[in-house]
């Protein structure tokens, strides 16, 4: 009788773990037909991520993933990593991932089964050539994006007032169109301002723009892309970025190259004005993977025809990069004749802020409201209005962006997962 009585008592707690002993795992309940790569490849794509292709082959079994659900590709790729972890892919064999943007290659992630660990690094190799040709899931093209980016300016000018503010939003409408296109377009919408400036007090186009990403297909490791439109600063026109990374990819040199001219905002629209100029940078980079620490020195054509050097130094956390920087130069006529004899110097601060909803669901090709992946505050010390002029291509620009491919920070959160 007492040992009935146990038996029911523990009847309750051991039913469920006999089910679960029974019952085979998500993992396991293939489809006929399908193989485990298959399966693992659509667990990508429940899982948020576009354009995911697979193949296996004797050598490798490699994956291509691009980030939509996750605003930080990072932690996209750390998910990526703890799917396939639990796939029950086979593990004698090297297991890549290959994270892509608007379809371009810009890094790849490999499970060693030697060590058990993963590493990024920005090089591709014949895992890209063989999963490039595969059937694509969840394709991005056409999935159009409203992001909103909240922008705060101060400037300190007049003496009668400590700061000047302005408040605004910058809706853009961001749409992938073929591999490595976007097109863009953003309207400024000013919330509160007391800038003297017309156009800060009037809702006005912001970046309009279409750019085009490109990779060498010669497996150089030279990434790019080239945008023509209207840019910051109030400059329009065409620029070429590029960057090539060293074998030690902890060093890393970069360049923009355009021709720009001047918009002016008169009444209630733009003025372009037809006064072509040359202006250009190179940088030499260096990161520090224990500091999560990139140091750069660009020489710079600035562009009102300034030349200087400029020296900056960027800590990058899980959702802040916070830098500091230092330029110096001199003032040239656009003749090329030195305006001045005396260097100019300046230098400041700049907080970029990862937004969130960190994480945002598409639902088909249904647009999606969202806030913008950073929010941006540069602080200018001597509040120059003239020399140092730079501009920006597309609104997603800033140093968070332009630090989400990197293999050492990528490497940081993936350990972090």
């Amino acid at each position: 009788m007492h040992r009935l009585i146990r038996i029911c008592l523990l009847f309750p707690l051991l039913w469920p773990l006999a089910l679960a002993a029974q019952a085979p795992s998500q993992l396991d309940s293939l489809k006929l037909g399908e193989s485990r790569v298959e399966r693992t490849a659509q667990r990508l794509v429940d899982a948020g991520f576009a354009n995911v292709r697979a193949v296996e082959t004797p050598e490798f079994t490699a994956f291509t993933v691009e980030n939509d659900y996750y605003k930080l590709p990072a932690e996209g790729f750390a998910r990526a990593v703890q799917i396939l972890e639990g796939a029950g892919l086979d593990e004698s064999k090297p297991v890549k991932i290959i994270g892509t943007s608007y379809k371009v290659p810009e890094v790849t992630i490999t499970y060693d089964p030697e060590s058990g660990s993963w590493r990024t690094t920005k090089r591709l190799d014949a895992s890209w050539d063989a999963v490039r040709k595969q059937k694509m899931l969840n394709n991005s093209f056409g999935k159009v994006d409203l992001t909103v980016y909240p922008v705060v300016s101060l400037i300190n000018l007049i003496i009668t007032q400590v700061y000047q503010s302005c408040w605004e939003l910058k809706p853009a409408l961001e749409v992938p169109l073929w591999p490595g296109a976007r097109f863009s377009y953003q309207l400024v919408i000013p919330v509160f301002t007391d800038f003297f400036e017309n156009r800060y007090h009037y809702v006005h186009p912001g970046f309009i723009t279409l750019s085009q990403r490109f990779r060498d297909p010669w497996h150089l490791n030279i990434q790019g892309k080239f945008t023509i439109g209207q840019f910051s600063s109030n400059s329009y026109g065409a620029a070429l970025e590029a960057a090539y990374w060293f074998p030690n990819e902890r060093f890393w040199v970069d360049t923009q190259l355009g021709v720009v001219s001047t918009a002016y905002f008169v009444g209630f629209r733009w003025k372009y004005v037809w006064d072509p100029q040359f202006v250009w940078n190179v940088a030499g980079n260096y990161y520090n993977a224990f500091l999560q620490t990139q140091f750069t020195l660009r020489l710079q054509q600035f562009l009102y025809g300034d030349i200087g050097l400029k020296f900056e130094m960027v800590r990058h956390f899980r959702h802040v990069s916070v830098g500091f920087y230092a330029e110096k130069g001199r003032l040239y006529t656009a003749s090329g004749a030195l305006a001045s004899s005396q260097p100019h110097t300046n230098g400041g601060f700049r907080v970029h802020i990862s937004l969130p909803p960190y994480r945002t669901k598409r639902h088909g090709y249904v647009p999606r409201i969202t806030t913008s992946g950073q929010l941006t505050y540069d602080y200018n010390a001597n509040n120059e209005q003239v020399y140092y002029r730079e501009f920006r291509t597309e609104a997603a620009d800033n140093l968070v962006s332009k630090n989400y491919y990197n293999p050492y920070y990528i490497d940081g959160i993936i350990g972090k997962k």
